[in-house]
């Protein structure tokens, strides 16, 4: 019989429990849960029921209960909804659920059950505003403090947060401040519609601020008026420190200079004086006047940001000016200079500068080259050691692993994965790592490498700060494919490994945002040009086929390596950036040590991929008995 989807409403979960039988096949419980996910959405509940019922312990029970609830929230008693979250609570189904009964309510209006079943971090900006307002109205005071930090941003806010801004703005609660400081955040960004809609919630009181701010925004030379910004006020110091920033991006030398007069002749307030000067640091960066940066830097540690120190000491490794470099190092955080990039490169200035330093240049080489690292590698071949690969397998008592193996939440994200529903196996993955111990997260991880999921496998690891577990962080998966690809091409199969590790952390079926695919991660045109090339037949969804993918993928690695006289740090940057950035990038080097030009990458994501690659290469040679050097002597000794 054809039911209306009333007579799902009266199946409550008590009534569908399905008959437990543990030696039930796994393939009938999918032939079951098939027909009742198709009887569900043909609406026949009698169907659903009946194939529901032989489900028996099947891991994807969960979601078909979450599809009979969603099919229509306004069918069910609010009771069937804390059912389903109370009972698969371990599940990120219970969080959707609840979002979208959050969502219902909302729409429907009902308030009383909105404020009861609200959650800040499954609520939409116009949810969490109405929630305000709500909290608001029964006078808890902390609603208008939250509004003002969702307020405080330099970007328009939902619609529906229009009526609880406008009843805050005629409480006692509004400060023109507020006001003021959106536009001056406004106005930084670029946002000059929004910026007006704050200036006109202005008084009288602020307008000529306003107006200097919008002539300091068309016209930045004008800050160099000293005479017209004479107020020593909070609000005409944030007019000056605006126009400083908004006239350092035509001209930062002389916005610096007027910048030092200003400070000279009044007393700024810090925020405004770090954010002034990070500004310029910035923009002088950009105009390469290094002096001036590392002078802004050495006289101000309130402003020194790792990141733009980190830019400069790659500007000098370029200029190939080690004594700045030795400098520079000593202007970062304490733990960034003990890191072991900065602690390899701290050691390679030092030993170019003077020979009394090769001594201590040779300790630290000798301690580096204890780590498992690109530049403990690199140390190591410093001083003629061989590689450290620190691995280690952890022993877990085979009790942990057949009881986590057992969590509801695992098996639902194994059967997922395994019947292919990606997306849902990986969500339930995540949502099942966050409620692990540490412990817990290896077993997780090794029961993912046993599955051949290799890449949650990793990530596990990962989680789990199990770092030395090189057999299952680097595993050699579609091994067979690997050395076919090999034998074609005549490249390293560890090489072939390292680039498939860090294109996809061997994930068959990866999808990168710009569309590149497969465990190689080729883009569909470099690939179909690769294959027309090798007179290949190709599809593009046969990139998602391993052997395919590593076959392609080894067959254009090898066309680079081949552009690049056989250089590996060339090939491997072009594969992630392009030919022709790595051409640009060649032409604009003059020449450097091949160090060097790794660490000067302009590009971090290429600089990460190229460090990453090499290494990973000495690791997987390790795994398949067959060690080699992560640098040959070709490449060391050539300029690149």
């Amino acid at each position: 019989m054809l039911c209306t989807i009333a007579g799902f409403a009266a199946l409550t979960l008590l009534a569908l429990t399905p008959v437990i039988a543990a030696s039930t096949n796994i393939d009938q419980q999918r032939y079951h849960y098939e027909l009742a996910k198709s009887a569900l959405k043909k609406g026949d509940s009698d169907a659903y029921a009946r194939h529901y019922a032989k489900l028996g312990d099947y891991p994807l029970i969960p979601y078909l209960d979450y599809s009979r609830l969603r099919k229509d929230l306004a069918k069910h008693e609010a009771v069937d909804i804390q059912a389903f979250i109370s009972r698969y609570e371990d599940s990120y189904l219970a969080e959707n659920l609840r979002r979208r009964y959050l969502e219902h309510l909302s729409a429907k209006k009902q308030w009383p059950d909105f404020l009861y079943w609200y959650d800040d971090r499954l609520a939409s900006e116009a949810m969490y505003c109405k929630h305000l307002e709500l909290r608001a109205n029964s006078g808890d005071v902390n609603a208008w403090d939250e509004l003002a930090e969702l307020w405080l941003q330099s970007r328009s806010l939902d619609k529906a947060c229009d009526p609880v801004i406008k009843a805050w703005r005629n409480s006692e609660y509004w400060r023109d401040d507020y006001a003021w400081q959106r536009f001056l955040l406004s106005m930084e960004a670029g946002q000059r519609s929004l910026a007006r809609y704050c200036a006109s919630l202005l008084p009288k009181s602020y307008q000529n601020y306003v107006k200097l701010v919008q002539q300091l925004d068309a016209k930045p030379y004008l800050i160099r008026n000293h005479k017209n910004y004479r107020s020593p006020t909070l609000d005409m110091q944030q007019v000056i420190g605006f126009g400083i920033r908004r006239y350092a991006k035509q001209h930062p030398l002389k916005a610096l200079e007027h910048w030092q007069r200003y400070e000279s002749s009044r007393i700024f307030n810090t925020e405004i004086i770090n954010q002034t000067k990070i500004a310029l640091v910035d923009r002088l960066m950009a105009k390469n006047e290094l002096e001036q940066v590392h002078r802004l830097l050495a006289n101000s540690p309130s402003i020194r940001q790792s990141d733009t120190i980190e830019h400069l000491l790659r500007r000098y490794l370029r200029e190939q000016r080690w004594a700045d470099v030795v400098a520079g190092i000593q202007l970062l955080p304490q733990e960034k200079q003990q890191s072991d990039r900065w602690r390899y490169w701290n050691a390679r200035a030092s030993t170019l500068l003077s020979p009394t330093a090769i001594e201590d240049a040779q300790k630290t080489y000798r301690e580096l080259a204890a780590k498992r690292s690109f530049y403990g590698f690199l140390a190591a071949d410093y001083v003629g050691v061989d590689y450290e690969l620190e691995d280690a397998d952890t022993q877990l008592d085979t009790a942990i692993l057949e009881a986590l193996a057992q969590k509801p939440a695992l098996r639902r994200a194994k059967e997922l994965w395994l019947t292919g529903r990606s997306n849902e196996a990986y969500a339930e993955w995540y949502y099942a790592m966050n409620q692990l111990s540490a412990r817990e997260l290896v077993a997780a991880g090794q029961l993912a490498n046993s599955w051949g999921w290799y890449d949650r496998a990793i990530q596990a690891m990962i989680a789990g700060k199990q770092w030395d577990e090189l057999g299952i962080r680097f595993p050699l998966a579609y091994k067979e494919h690997v050395m076919n690809a090999a034998d074609t091409t005549q490249l390293e199969p560890a090489l072939i490994f390292a680039v498939a590790r860090q294109e996809s952390a061997m994930r068959a079926k990866a999808k990168s945002p710009v569309g590149a695919r497969g465990l190689m991660q080729l883009m569909p045109a470099t690939a179909r040009q690769t294959a027309k090339k090798q007179g290949i037949p190709h599809r593009t969804e046969d990139l998602y086929k391993p052997d395919h993918n590593i076959k392609l993928g080894s067959l254009y690695l090898d066309g680079l390596l081949d552009q690049y006289q056989g250089n590996r740090i060339l090939a491997a940057a072009a594969y992630n950036a392009g030919p022709h950035r790595v051409k640009r990038w060649r032409e604009s080097s003059d020449g450097l040590p091949f160090d060097v030009w790794i660490e000067t990458i302009p590009f971090k994501e290429t600089r990460g991929y190229v460090q990453n690659v090499l290494t990973y290469a000495v690791i997987y040679g390790y795994r398949m008995g067959e060690p080699g050097r992560m640098i040959t002597q070709k490449e060391a000794n050539s300029l690149l």
